[in-house]
């Protein structure tokens, strides 16, 4: 890997391009921000220990910020083909996981999140690479798979269907926040934060999602690359900032 010194004020990441580096920041910060309405506005500040410019690698995505420097900053910076070596060699829940994240972190800044195609997206939806049998649940059209406030026991991997994320507002009105469909992962921000559950979650569909215990879903965390679980750290408390 290269290691690069730039002054401040540099443009590393230009929003619209295709994704290429990443940069990991050994001093200094980076800004990341969008021009919106003809002004700059800035959605976070990274500084050492963090990655800057891999979202649109995990998402096969074009960029969907600028990045620049903040002061003088010196960087590491780790290609396209070895960041997605450190993917391939994360269980795919952990991918999944990192799919997650990204797009929550997209929707809280307001980026839109239904483009790109993700790496590995035609892999099996599985949470590991065995295949072996996993204990998957099935939910009929309105169940409610668990509600905020309750412990955090498992994370969801869907297979088939689709699931509504929602809250109950202050007039006991529904807020929804999202929803998801196969392949995407609810309910791991709870077990990343060590905290009960935040939302509630509905099956708007028949739904099959594999289960994965606490215990599991701490362990394959735990086989994934150091890079891989640095940046897990970081956008769960880029998300924590954000909320």
């Amino acid at each position: 890997m290269e290691e690069i010194n730039v002054g401040p004020g540099k443009l590393l990441i230009k929003e619209g391009d295709w994704s290429g580096d990443a940069f990991l920041i050994i001093s200094g910060r980076v800004e990341v921000f969008r021009a919106v309405n003809g002004s700059k506005h800035r959605l976070a500040t990274l500084g050492p220990g963090e990655i800057a410019g891999e979202m649109g690698l995990i998402d096969n995505a074009p960029r969907s910020a600028c990045i620049a420097t903040m002061e003088s900053t010196r960087l590491v910076v780790i290609s396209r083909d070895l960041f997605v070596k450190q993917l391939r060699a994360s269980p795919p829940l952990v991918r999944y996981v990192l799919h997650s994240l990204v797009r929550m972190l997209r929707a809280l800044n307001g980026i839109p999140t239904d483009h790109g195609d993700p790496l590995f997206a035609d892999d099996p939806i599985v949470s590991e690479r065995t295949h072996k049998l996993l204990r998957r649940d099935t939910f009929a059209p309105g169940r409610v798979i668990f509600r905020r406030g309750e412990a955090a026991h498992s994370a969801y991997l869907i297979q088939t269907g689709l699931v509504e994320i929602w809250k109950e507002t202050v007039d006991n009105e529904v807020q929804v926040l999202g929803q998801a469909g196969p392949g995407a992962v609810f309910g791991e921000m709870a077990l990343l934060r060590d905290a009960n559950r935040a939302a509630n979650v509905t099956a708007v569909e028949m739904t099959v999602c594999e289960v994965i215990p606490r215990q599991r879903f701490d362990e394959l965390l735990r086989a994934a690359p150091a890079m891989i679980r640095q940046l897990i750290t970081s956008y769960v408390q880029r998300i924590e900032r954000s909320a």
